[in-house]
């Protein structure tokens, strides 16, 4: 009993599974670096040199499993070879290049052991031990590597050279680290029972798995990369804004001062300056400089930013750059410096001019650190962020994640200031991936190759059960076997040796016969009893007893172990001769000669018969068969088989019927039935199907003979078959020829003047078939002058020989007239003698009809040319003019004759080189028409030409659009009015913003001091006191309003994809205290996503839900809905529903228009909210409608695009 596979199939099966996943993985990271643009943000490929390692070693593993061992040792010497260049080559000072191709020492010392242990497998009696000692190695390596992400103390074991591919090769390591004992078992003992289906679900199952690991891998990546993008744009665009904000502020406090005398007042200085602080977070100093570059009036938020600022002025580099802004006379954002601590701070600085004094310098120190920390207040997520300027780091949005290699994911460069170069940075690290990107697609490849092995293994055991149920059955039928034959073999002895034919004898070494069976006495005339116990050589003839002892001796002696076919001559009891052919064997056991004699005589005479017939057969050129009754083929000669093109012995016993056509089956089934009945068959006409399935027609004559054999002769007649058939082709396809070309053929016999016509010339006539006429009668059919024309042909013909090709017109004898070509020509005999003129009559009617329409079309062509408004020519292939029309001349200024003939090159040199040959030569050279716009200087003109080639050139439509670029001209001068007063616009936000406030806050600010000495004034000034604060109060807030409208689209942002219902949540957790205030029940439910601005979106959340919440009525709580309907792929619909006190639904238009109050009474409110959200709408590309009722609440309808509907579009 064999021991027990199943170790030995699971090991198998382990080491199958794990060599193909190398190859694999190897493969698949081999496609990942090579498919991955230099370029690409947001990937890092698995190193390259990792995965030509994979697929070596699991090349060396395939070929150990397979038991190719040439190829397993030199893979394994090779795979070693390669690991220690990739570790020494790339360390190398002239290898830089190679850094891609590198492995780490541990993965090297991996490798060694790994194929070290595959060697020792092969070569060492204990390699099972080397294997096991090796193994162990390498599952501490894996896990040491494996346990090194976690604890970087152990990083020095990493078998990656980044976090992902130390994930992806520990587990590898472990694995292969558990089979390297498994080498040496695989290599001694027998292979399991597979099939190559096994190795191709293995295959498609591994590799299934690689590639959605890989997908997951790609997948993850470009998501982080789309999130990177999204944070950097909108990163650059609010930095632009702000930054671009705060040099407008600069600029607006300095042109304050232009109509000072000198320093303005210190009191008010200090007042405006503490103002800003106080309103703009990121400025931390503000300040002037006079002429001299000296401080004054500085106001600052600490001590650490006038520290700052000495140290810039000190700078010479800076002074040069105060010396630009003066020059300049613009405002300016100066290069970042840091403080002592390390902190960025920038310089804005806007030159004023003193009426007297020469100019002195408004400037402030912002905090470039607190500036983008503002701008990414509301960010969350788990990506890092980097600002620089011209390199040098400004901002860090995670300055404390742990040092690792970045991946980049999306960089933007921006320009905050014409002098200024700012880039921003987002990435990632490889410790800071996040856990599903990191660890779900190696979990995803894990799970996948385990389900792989288990399937592998499932079959693996399927066929070994399946070979050992196969082993038992085959052993039991066998034994069963062996005990029937050998009672079969008693019994068949008996019988064969009683009712054989053949002489069966024993012989012993002394030459006597021992045995011999009954046939003896058929055979040779003695009885067995006459001939046991007598020589053998009684019976033989003198001629052959030298070769017979010959024979036996050979046989006795061991030289010849059996004897077939011999064949002597043996005596018989009358004295005749018969001829024996003999088998005989000696047997050493039983000392005797065991000999079977058959009786060749009428064999020989049925080999002369057959040599005799075969001799016929083959020297006939004819096709001679016989068959017999059952359809089988008894004999055949070669010309048969040449025909049939199989080899003679295939037909032998073959089926005639199976060569025979299925459509001519039944006919050779009646003839076999004739043959039975008496009949003999000739001529009968069949097709067979020859061994290259093409057809053959023979030609068979068959009878049948005495013993039930039908002879049969046959004959190819394929070829003649063919030949007679392309003759009928040829025929008909004449006839078909004439009649559609419409030739007749006519003969005249000169001697009788007896015409003979073919059909067609009966069609052409319209004379019925037969009808022949006379040769005068002939003539007359044709018109008077054709008549003339045709006869004087036809004797001149028969008169020389001179053969006529003449069109003429006839009239048929229905009357209608046609148009022929007759051509003829003279026959003559072998005197020389004309005897007849022959030729042919083609009706041309159809023609002559086509080229006159031809003509007509011709002149209605030129008249539509002509009268056309726009310019019209042609060239041919040449460039030459073929055709001008009028309205050409006028616009070229050249006439017509001056152009016909002559190259478009030679009469506008000009247009050589210009728009006008590119486009011209395109269409010639493609033959498809182009249209284009160009304007020629020597005809001062701007034309519109639309050119169209073809077979014969070129044909050019044209007109002038002179007036059409004049307008062009003026509509583009428009635009730019339009810009200008774009950026008086946002100019007027930036007063609005900050010149309207001003003085606005010295009233306030006045008032209060006013008001701290309110006993001084009587009640009718403290009122009026008050009212100049409320009234202050009203105006600016109404300021606050409208700089808030403005910023709808000066301040706005790109359009991204945002999450509406966080949105929706960071506004009701804002307005917690107000909900709370009232008791308001607000019901939500979950809203798509929209594409937009968040910031803005966050405004249209903020103005509805304060509505609903503020005009509620008096004694009951504000229940408000806010939920998504009719959501489609195109739109979907936000509804903000309330039971508030509602309004007329007449008042709807005023709505949405800057301050527009219903409620002004009983609610306080500047009437600008819905106009902010209608505004922001607008860009978003939605529509709002609202319904209405008074004391029944009201609900807003807003219609958004779907995020793929918005696709493209850009900030408003």
């Amino acid at each position: 009993m064999k021991e027990d596979r199943n170790p030995v199939i699971g090991r198998f099966c382990l080491v199958l599974s794990l060599a193909i996943a190398l190859i694999t993985i190897g493969l698949v990271i081999l496609f990942d670096h090579y498919s991955l643009s230099a370029s690409a943000n947001g990937r890092v490929s698995l190193s390259p040199g990792g995965g030509l390692v994979s697929i070596l070693i699991g090349a060396s593993l395939l070929a150990l499993v397979f038991r190719r061992i040439p190829a397993a040792i030199v893979l394994a010497c090779l795979t070693s070879i390669i690991a220690l260049v990739q570790v020494v080559l790339p360390r190398l000072p002239a290898a830089d290049s190679l850094d891609f191709l590198a492995i780490s020492e541990p993965l090297l010392l991996v490798v060694l052991l790994t194929e070290l242990s595959l060697l020792a497998a092969l070569y060492l009696r204990k390699g099972r031990l080397a294997g096991l000692v090796c193994g162990l190695a390498v599952v501490a390596l894996g896990l040491l590597s494996l346990f090194s992400h976690w604890h970087p103390p152990l990083g020095a074991f990493s078998l990656g050279t980044i976090a992902e591919s130390t994930i992806i090769v520990s587990p590898l390591a472990i694995l292969l680290g558990l089979v390297l004992p498994c080498l040496h078992t695989i290599h001694l003992r027998d292979l399991p029972d597979f099939s190559s289906r096994l190795v191709l679900v293995g295959v498609f199952g591994i590799a299934l798995t690689t590639i959605t690991w890989h997908a997951m891998r790609v997948q993850n990546s470009n998501s982080l990369q789309d999130r990177a993008e999204v944070l950097a744009e909108q990163l650059k665009a609010s930095s632009a804004a702000t930054f671009s904000d705060d040099l407008a502020l600069i600029r607006r406090l300095a042109e304050r001062q232009l109509l000072l005398t000198g320093k303005p007042a210190q009191s008010e200085w200090a007042q405006e300056a503490q103002s800003y602080l106080n309103d703009f977070r990121e400025i931390q100093l503000i300040g002037i400089l006079d002429p001299s570059r000296q401080p004054a009036g500085v106001h600052s938020r600490g001590e650490q930013h006038r520290h700052w600022l000495n140290s810039f002025l000190r700078a010479s580099d800076n002074q040069k750059w105060l010396d630009h802004v003066t020059r300049t006379g613009r405002p300016h954002l100066s290069p970042p410096e840091p403080d002592e601590n390390g902190r960025m701070y920038a310089m804005i600085a806007s030159p004023a001019r003193a009426a007297v004094e020469k100019p002195w310098v408004v400037f402030a120190i912002i905090d470039l650190g607190d500036a983008y920390s503002s701008l990414l207040k509301h960010y969350d997520g788990d990506l890092s962020l980097k600002v620089y300027y011209r390199n040098i780091p400004i901002f860090d949005l995670s300055p404390n994640t742990a040092r690792g290699t970045r991946i980049p994911l999306a960089t933007r460069n921006t320009n905050t200031h014409h002098d200024s170069q700012w880039q921003i940075e987002v990435y990632t690290r490889e410790g800071g991936l996040p856990a599903t990107v990191l660890y779900l697609p190696p979990l995803v490849l894990f799970t996948g190759l385990v389900l792989s092995f288990l399937m592998m293994l499932s079959h693996l055991f399927w066929r070994e059960s399946e070979r050992r149920s196969h082993s038992l059955r085959k052993l039991n039928d066998t034994v069963n076997a062996h005990l029937a034959r050998e009672l079969s073999l008693r019994q068949t002895n008996e019988r064969i040796m009683e009712f054989s034919r053949d002489i069966l004898c024993s012989i012993d070494s002394r030459g006597l016969f021992t045995s011999i069976n009954p046939a003896a006495e058929d055979i040779l005339g003695y009885r067995p009893d006459q001939l046991i116990g007598e020589p053998y050589n009684l019976l033989i003839p003198d001629v052959d007893r030298e070769a017979t002892a010959e024979e036996m001796r050979k046989l006795m002696a061991g030289e010849r172990q059996v004897t077939d076919g011999f064949r002597n001559h043996l005596r018989h009891r009358d004295g005749h001769i018969v001829t024996l052919s003999w088998t005989a064997e000696w047997s050493e056991e039983d000392q005797a000669l065991f000999c079977v004699g058959r009786d060749m005589t009428d064999q020989l005479v049925a080999e002369t018969l057959m040599r005799e017939r075969e001799q016929f057969f083959s020297l006939s050129p004819d096709m001679f068969c016989i068959v017999d009754l059952n359809s089988h083929f008894f004999e055949l000669n070669n010309a048969f088989v040449d025909v049939l093109g199989y080899e003679r012995e295939e037909l032998l016993g073959a089926s005639y019927m199976q060569l025979i056509h299925k459509d001519d089956r039944t006919r050779v089934e009646e003839a076999v039935s004739a043959l039975i009945a008496g009949q003999t068959i000739r001529d009968l006409q069949v097709r067979v199907i020859n061994r290259n399935r093409s057809e053959h027609w023979l030609e068979l004559s068959a009878t049948l003979s005495s013993d039930d054999l039908i002879y049969v002769a046959a004959r190819d007649t394929t070829e003649i078959r063919h030949t007679q058939e392309k003759l009928r082709e040829s025929e008909a396809v004449l006839k078909i020829a004439e009649k559609a070309a419409r030739i007749g053929g006519w003969v005249v016999d000169v001697g009788t003047d007896r015409i003979r016509w073919s059909h067609v010339m009966f069609d052409i006539f319209e004379i019925p078939i037969g009808e022949v006429p006379a040769l005068d009668e002939a003539l007359r059919f044709y018109t008077p002058d054709s008549r003339e024309t045709i006869t004087n042909a036809l004797n001149m013909c028969i008169q020389t020989g001179i053969p006529f090709d003449e069109e003429v017109q006839v009239r048929t004898r229905l009357g209608r007239l046609r148009w022929v070509r007759a051509i003829g020509q003279a026959v003559k005999n072998e005197d020389g003698r004309i005897v007849e003129i022959q030729g042919g009559l083609q009706d041309i009617t159809a023609s002559h009809q086509a080229m006159e329409q031809i003509r007509r079309f011709s002149e209605r062509q030129a008249i539509i040319f002509e009268s056309i408004t726009d310019a019209f020519f042609t060239l041919d292939r040449e460039w030459r003019f073929t055709y001008v029309n009028r309205r050409s001349e006028e616009l070229l200024k050249e006439s017509r004759d001056a152009l016909l003939g002559n190259t478009l090159w030679e009469m506008f040199p000009a247009a050589q080189g210009s728009e006008f040959e590119r486009h011209y030569q395109l269409a010639m050279a493609t033959g498809k028409s182009v249209s284009f716009e160009a304007y020629y200087a020597p005809l001062d003109t701007w034309m519109e030409v639309s050119a169209y080639p073809s077979d014969e050139g070129l044909a050019v439509y044209y007109r002038s659009i002179n007036e059409r670029k004049q307008a062009q001209k003026k509509l583009e001068d428009t635009m730019a009015e339009l810009e200008r007063s774009n950026r008086e616009l946002q100019d007027f936000a930036f007063v609005a913003s900050h010149d309207l406030q001003e003085p606005l806050r010295k009233i306030q600010a006045f008032s209060d001091r006013l008001l701290t000495r309110s006993d001084s004034f009587d009640d009718q000034e403290q009122d009026y006191l008050q009212r100049m604060q409320s009234a202050a109060r009203r105006m600016q807030s109404l300021i606050q309003d409208l700089l808030t409208y403005s910023r709808v689209t000066t301040r706005a942002l790109p359009l991204s994809v945002c999450d509406t219902n966080r949105i929706l949540g960071e506004v009701l957790q804002d307005m917690e205290t107000s909900i709370t205030r009232v008791n308001a029940v607000i019901e939500t439910r979950p809203l798509p996503t929209v594409k937009g601005d968040a910031t803005q979106l966050r405004q249209v959340f903020q103005n509805l839900l304060s509505n609903a919440v503020k005009f509620h009525k008096p004694g009951q709580s504000p229940h408000i809905l806010v939920y998504p309907e009719d959501s489609t792929d195109h739109h979907w619909t936000l509804v903000v529903s309330d039971n508030g006190v509602g309004f007329d639904q007449c008042y709807v238009e005023k709505l949405f228009q800057p301050f527009q109050r219903l409620h002004k009474q009983a609610f306080p409110g500047s009437g600008i909210g819905l106009a902010i959200v209608k505004k922001i709408l607008d860009r978003h590309g939605a529509t709002v409608s609202v319904e209405s009722e008074v004391d029944h609440g009201t609900t807003f309808r807003i219609h958004f695009p779907t995020s793929n509907q918005m696709k493209g579009r850009s900030n408003d």
